[in-house]
């Protein structure tokens, strides 16, 4: 029997963009090969795929996922979700100040700019934070071969607002899903800070998939009375809660599987700007509580968005073995009455023994883009003018 070589041509001709998509061609060329180790064709494999083929196609098709905190908000997140426990992820801290990179908790730690910052910090200004990943971007590219990369950060400070864009670019460049995590000052913090906020917020948005901005004034909202530190632990909790919930989508098979095409498809950038929508709320299970939880997961009170724009989301629910699927159809059933009817909607279930009688909401949904990037968008024309005139160097000047 003659060799089957045109087979090698078509792997050949596979688009292979991504991380996984380059395992994947290796793993299939070297299958290839030793399918068809001479011309004259002795080793034909039998019909169908063996055990052994599937489990070592499993193994290189395991999603890679990395958490990367940068600068002093972000260390604080990464931190609190490494001593919590993450499976099915890697974590790195980033950091221009020694100290604070020390104290933090990850896999990794990355201490960049050495030479500009003395490991001292930014100061507060973004000029050295960018200046500073553009130092080390060969160290920093090596860490970013994943598949999925969330980057969580405070905007508006220096390590965060100018290393993080950088750091976004190196890991679209490798071929990742983006997403981003990032706070935003209080407005007491006053406008020069907003304004260096915008500016990162600005650039996170060409290198982000998902973009989801969280300002801080929101905690206002939750509770007047609330003291700094609970509010900043809030805050903290929400970026733990929405990376861990998601790596655990995209790791955990369920009963009603959710596989990892459906949860990039809703997290991938498909027009010029990312959106992103997350929101997680636990249920005591009965009706009322289970549309109520429902309808907080969507209208998450810190994103606030517009839910009839959404176009694509999927709804993942969490229950022990007893689940129900009436319980399952009011989760379902209030998420389609609260997007628009041309929503593409999918759900999951999971079995979590360890839930009992509670029930785990998780909604991810894209469509509209947050009304802070707009915001941020909007003042572009007149921040393009600036840059030309002054370059990006001296518009950060100007905010000191």
């Amino acid at each position: 029997m003659e060799f089957q070589e045109p087979i090698i041509r078509k792997v050949d001709s596979f688009n292979f963009d991504s991380y996984q998509d380059r395992r994947l061609k290796a793993f299939l060329n070297a299958s290839i090969k030793n399918a068809f180790p001479s011309k004259e064709g002795i080793n034909i494999p039998k019909r169908g795929d063996s055990d052994e083929f599937l489990a070592d196609l499993l193994n290189v098709l395991n999603i890679k996922t990395l958490v990367v905190g940068v600068g002093g908000a972000g260390n604080n997140t990464v931190s609190r979700l490494q001593e919590g426990g993450i499976i099915g992820a890697e974590t790195l801290n980033i950091n221009t100040d020694a100290q604070d990179l020390y104290y933090s908790h990850a896999s990794s730690k990355l201490l960049i700019g050495k030479e500009i910052s003395k490991g001292l910090g930014s100061g507060n200004n973004p000029e050295i934070g960018k200046e500073s990943a553009e130092c080390d971007v060969k160290r920093i590219r090596e860490f970013m071969d994943a598949d999925v990369v969330f980057l969580t950060c405070g905007l508006g400070g220096g390590t965060g607002t100018g290393a993080t864009p950088i750091i976004a670019r190196e890991a679209k460049k490798a071929g990742a899903i983006v997403v981003t995590f990032c706070t935003l000052p209080f407005g007491m913090e006053g406008e020069k800070r907003s304004l260096r906020a915008n500016i990162a917020l600005k650039e996170l948005a060409q290198y982000s998939d998902s973009l989801i901005p969280i300002p801080n004034d929101r905690l206002f909202k939750l509770d007047q009375n609330i003291s700094m530190m609970t509010g900043f632990k809030i805050m903290d909790e929400v970026l733990v809660r929405s990376c861990r919930s998601l790596v655990g989508l995209i790791n955990n098979c369920g009963m009603v599987n959710l596989d990892y095409a459906d949860v990039k498809n809703v997290l991938r950038k498909t027009g010029k700007y990312p959106s992103g929508i997350i929101g997680i709320a636990d249920s005591v299970g009965d009706k009322n509580d289970l549309i109520n939880k429902t309808k907080l997961a969507i209208n998450n009170p810190l994103l606030e968005p517009d839910t009839k724009k959404i176009d694509q989301c999927i709804v993942s629910i969490s229950g022990d073995h007893d689940i129900s699927l009436s319980k399952i159809d009011n989760v379902v059933s209030t998420v389609s009455n609260e997007v628009s009817s041309d929503a593409d909607l999918k759900f999951g279930a999971m079995i979590d023994p360890t839930l009992g009688n509670k029930i785990k909401i998780l909604f991810l949904g894209k469509g509209p883009i947050s009304p802070l990037l707009l915001k941020a968008l909007n003042s572009e024309d007149g921040m393009n003018d600036i840059e030309e005139d002054i370059g990006y160097k001296n518009v950060i000047n100007r905010l000191f």
